[in-house]
């Protein structure tokens, strides 16, 4: 059995120390997950709706808690953590109010007397989770989810092992006769184990690439239905006609929210010649009046002083920011990168960190062209008073899950994420969320006479 430890990362000082699941004791938590499933599948959607709802008003009760926690062993600023909070206690409301609607039966023309299509819950779903967000990543999973009748084990992020171990506590006391979802701190041999293992019917994975792949070439294997979220490296178009203060300050927003470790953070932006120097500007000083905390770790620091020093070998000139303060926090600076000419190395590199890159092109078909040279396509959006031509341009150009005209992208209950290429495959939240992780199963009646 391996051990690992929390670090708080402000400080390099030792939180906690955990021992992982072992394969005997992740089985028998997937045997009685799975006998937990067949009582919640047969729970009606009123009495699902009232456990989710009463989860809402857990997580509310918890929240300084749980944004405790999350400042602890991750860094996220208090004011950020009270509100991701806030955001899961949401989606937790709108999926109880509006999952039965979402997955009511449909009558379909057949060949049949009648027929209908109805969602069912296909069991067991293991739920791999990533530090950055640690109970946004889980509950935005884990309330659809659990509305349509599935149940779940999770594996949270090693890094934030004492926020998932509080969220298994906060879901213990939800119900006295079954567990909606079991925390399983597995390490990634035990956790390839439980994705074979035949009583789990879905995995979803929210983290990088390199992990997906892994992750998706085990699901692959043993034929399950698998949602990814991936990395990132999300482009934002500064065009000509853009309304400038508006573009810097949305840009700077989406490039430092969570100290720039958000998958669907803005991490490219691509602005025309014509406005490339008051962009620049306005976007410096936007970025120097925003608060971040430190990164996550000590090492993640690292490794962005040497993309930063990549940044640089590329053609890069560092206008803001740019080396790391002594110390044994694991901070970064708010810094800025400006590419008088387009390399194509920098649309492969996800800089998961308070860097913003800013590479110059001559007009607007350039832009679209620079932007789709990733492998990455979660989100983007570009920035133009012609609302008209922005949208028509990130509807059919844009390489993107999820697109954007003068703002910046933000998850939400209501609306359907995820990406395209190396940024994943399927959605969560909204109705097609809801859908994932469902039986979509037709029941024909022969007609009579």
């Amino acid at each position: 059995m391996s051990s690992f430890s929390t670090v708080n990362p402000a400080t390099g000082e030792t939180l906690k120390t955990f021992d992982h699941v072992p394969w005997e004791k992740a089985e028998k938590t997937i045997l009685a997950a799975h006998k937990d499933f067949q009582v919640w599948r047969k729970r009606s959607f009123e009495e699902r709706a009232r456990v989710v709802s009463l989860l809402a008003n857990s997580l509310r009760t918890h929240k300084n808690d749980i944004a405790k926690q999350m400042h602890l062993e991750m860094g996220k600023l208090m004011e950020e953590g009270l509100a991701e909070v806030e955001k899961c206690a949401t989606t937790c409301d709108y999926f109880a109010k509006e999952a039965a609607r979402m997955l009511a039966n449909q009558k379909t023309d057949s060949p049949y007397g009648s027929a209908e299509v109805s969602f069912q819950p296909v069991g067991v779903v293991f739920s791999i989770m990533p530090w950055n967000f640690p109970l946004w990543q889980a509950i935005r999973f884990a309330a659809p989810t659990l509305m349509a009748g599935n149940v779940i084990v999770l594996k949270h992020a090693d890094l934030t092992a004492g926020t998932a171990e509080l969220m298994g506590k906060i879901f213990d006391d939800l119900t006295s006769d079954i567990k909606l979802l079991r925390n399983c701190q597995v390490d990634h041999e035990v956790a390839e184990k439980i994705i074979a293992h035949p009583l789990v019917r879905g995995v979803t994975f929210t983290g990088s690439s390199a992990g997906g792949r892994s992750v998706a070439t085990a699901a692959a294997k043993n034929l399950k239905k698998i949602v990814l979220e991936l990395g990132g490296s999300d482009a934002y178009l500064v065009l000509d006609d853009a309304d400038i203060a508006l573009a810097a300050k949305a840009c700077a927003k989406t490039r430092l929210q969570n100290c720039g470790q958000s998958c669907v953070a803005g991490k490219r932006f691509i602005v025309t010649q014509k406005v490339a120097n008051e962009f620049i500007n306005s976007m410096v000083n936007e970025m120097g009046q925003i608060e971040i905390a430190p990164l996550a770790s000590k090492k993640f620091q690292e490794t962005i002083i040497q993309q930063v020093e990549k940044l640089k070998e590329w053609g890069g000139k560092v206008v803001m920011g740019g080396s790391a303060p002594q110390g044994p926090g694991a901070y970064y600076p708010a810094t800025a990168i400006v590419f008088e000419k387009n390399n194509p190395e920098i649309h492969k590199e996800e800089v998961f960190g308070p860097v913003a890159s800013i590479i110059i092109v001559k007009d607007t078909q350039e832009a679209i062209e620079v932007a789709n040279s990733s492998p990455y396509g979660l989100g983007g959006g570009v920035f133009t008073r012609d609302v008209r031509k922005g949208q028509e341009l990130i509807e059919k150009e844009l390489e993107a899950g999820f697109v954007v005209v003068n703002d910046f992208v933000k998850s939400d209950p209501r609306i359907p994420f995820g990406g395209v290429k190396e940024s994943g495959y399927g959605r969560e939240l909204g109705h097609f969320g809801i859908l994932e992780f469902v039986n979509i199963k037709t029941v024909g009646v022969a007609g009579g006479k």
